[in-house]
């Protein structure tokens, strides 16, 4: 699917959705110096085109108890491929599962509450293919997909 073109409206929409997604129709029409009905159906019509495709919140895994964040790389063997869709869905600390090209089949995300938990997961992980297991240090840089506006202005 190509999405179709953002103005500049619609662009300085979506970047007012991506700083915070939880603002109100009033406070979007303010930052893209609209009334509040036209920016709802400018928000509409984003919807519609599947520029925004949700609204969501953003919760630490710390604060839930997951102190590992973990990436683990499945070369998934042959029979078992699919198996992985299983694991994926009885596993909801697999946060992010990425089909991906390489050495690899998937690039997961974990979150674990600790080492044994870590093993749990990747224990029934090593049972569909081999696992390449790397522990999180940081975060160093998680943001959103730029708008066409923010793409064009690099050097």
């Amino acid at each position: 699917m190509t999405a179709s073109p953002l103005d500049e409206i619609d662009d300085q929409l979506v970047r007012a959705l991506q700083a915070n997604s939880r603002a109100t129709l009033t406070e979007l029409s303010q930052a893209v110096h609209l009334g509040v009905s036209a920016t709802r159906v400018r928000l509409r019509s984003l919807e519609e085109r599947g520029v925004v495709t949700g609204h969501t919140v953003h919760v630490s895994p710390t604060a839930l108890g997951y102190t590992l964040h973990a990436v683990v790389r499945v070369k998934v063997h042959g029979a078992l491929y699919d198996k992985i869709t299983a694991v994926l869905q009885r596993n909801p600390q697999i946060v992010r599962a990425l089909r991906i090209t390489g050495e690899s089949c998937y690039s997961l995300e974990v979150l674990a509450t600790d080492m044994n938990d870590l093993e749990r997961i990747t224990t029934e992980l090593a049972q569909v293919g081999s696992i390449t297991t790397d522990l999180v240090y940081e975060t160093v840089t998680d943001r959103p997909a730029p708008t066409p506006a923010q793409r064009r202005a690099q050097p």
